[in-house]
């Protein structure tokens, strides 16, 4: 299983090409069926900016998010994510399960 929290930073690191503080990438996943980020980094001006990733990226993203969820199920359901990262490494994840959510997906 590849580190999705390595994966997070590599891609951050490599996609920006500005001086940047802290980035935020924003996740929704339901298992094995969806992925989405939502990406933005801040400028040490405060300024945010969007973040893209390259679809080879996102899709090898995708890949370790669901082995993340897999790995975690059941004790620790999610299906949100924010995973900050900071300039000098530092970084957080919080993983949030949100069933409205969920059901909206399952029902699609």
């Amino acid at each position: 299983m590849a580190d999705v929290y390595k994966l997070l930073a590599t891609a951050i690191c490599e996609s920006i090409e500005d001086e940047w503080e802290k980035a935020t990438v924003k996740i929704e996943s339901s298992l094995n069926k969806m992925c989405s980020f939502q990406t933005e980094y801040t400028l040490a001006s405060s300024e945010k900016k969007e973040l893209k990733f390259s679809l080879l990226t996102a899709n090898d993203l995708m890949d370790s998010v669901f082995e993340l969820q897999e790995s975690m199920s059941p004790e620790h359901k999610w299906n949100k994510a924010v995973y900050t990262l900071e300039k000098n490494g530092h970084f957080d994840i919080t993983f949030e399960w949100n069933q409205a959510l969920q059901d909206e997906w399952d029902n699609a």
